[in-house]
């Protein structure tokens, strides 16, 4: 075989060697605590699920990459949003309308409307097009085993829905996040090879947005899940490592023939031992859409 050939051939092996699936990973971590679906071009629905996988808390939004700041340009149709809400919590299944909050801040406007199943919380910025102007759409469920201290409302039909169900009417999730330590999670979006694109290292939170202090983890525990998800042998040959410090923070990269490893380090608290905000590895592969860069 040519020497070109035999180049060729190594860095396809190497570069696949680095995909985890779907399937290992819940080998590994048992079922993701949490999973995003495409329900719309456009538009996805996370959702988290108690420990019998009943979805309990969900996200509306229109898609975005799983690492990223707000993209105030993106919005979504109402009557869109408003067909997802009654699919995922039907108005039968709601209860009572107990409250209805209108919250409006100049061009945000919220929306918060509960019932005795469940709270619907819904976001606008009424600076955008007409019709298309909603940011997000939260569904908090408060029946069953998402809230097993609140008795149930006997002459309410609970609200059926789990990750079975997620699955049959949406297909497989684009996102899944898997609980790795205690405390810890590993959020990871899936390419169109169902291998995992992006992975996000970080301290476990709610899926619903809300201003929450910033959880640190220790770097070694970090190095630890990284090296599991993703061992050195499968990344290729360091290209390039930098290291920018701002202040407090630090943020080191990693870039390999194979992925990218990002690390977000706060170091004002020391000696505390958690100093690691998150860490992110991103595979580079056509099936992720980066074209292998």
């Amino acid at each position: 075989m040519p020497l070109g050939a035999k180049s060729f051939l190594f860095l396809v092996i190497a570069t696949a060697s680095v995909a985890q699936t779907a399937t290992d990973l819940t080998a590994r971590y048992g079922y993701p605590d949490v999973e995003r679906f495409v329900v719309r071009p456009g538009i996805t629905m996370m959702a988290s699920y108690a420990e019998d996988r009943t979805a309990c808390e969900m996200v509306i939004e229109p898609k975005h990459p799983i690492h990223r700041s707000d993209d105030k340009e993106q919005s979504m149709a109402t009557a869109t949003v408003s067909e997802i809400i009654d699919e995922l919590a039907p108005e039968s299944e709601r209860g009572i309308l107990l409250n209805r909050i209108f919250e409006a801040m100049g061009a945000p406007q919220f929306e918060h409307d509960k019932y005795q199943n469940v709270t619907i919380s819904r976001y606008f910025v009424r600076s955008l097009p007409a019709n298309h102007d909603e940011k997000s759409a939260t569904i908090i469920r408060k029946d069953g085993p998402c809230r097993p201290a609140i008795p149930s409302h006997e002459s309410v039909p609970a609200i059926e829905l789990n990750a079975a169900d997620l699955h049959a009417r949406y297909g497989e999730p684009d996102v899944e996040r898997f609980i790795v330590r205690p405390s810890v999670t590993l959020m990871v979006a899936y390419g169109t090879d169902r291998a995992a694109c992006q992975m996000v290292v970080e301290r476990m939170r709610s899926i619903i947005p809300h201003d929450q202090p910033a959880e640190y983890m220790r770097p070694e525990v970090v190095t630890e899940i990284i090296d599991v998800v993703l061992p050195e042998a499968d990344r290729g040959s360091l290209l390039l490592r930098t290291v920018t410090k701002s202040g407090c923070n630090e943020i080191e990269n990693a870039d390999y023939q194979n992925v990218t490893v990002s690390r977000f380090r706060h170091k004002c608290n020391l000696p505390n031992p958690g100093i690691e905000e998150e860490a992110t590895v991103t595979r580079k592969n056509p099936a992720c859409g980066n074209g292998g860069k």
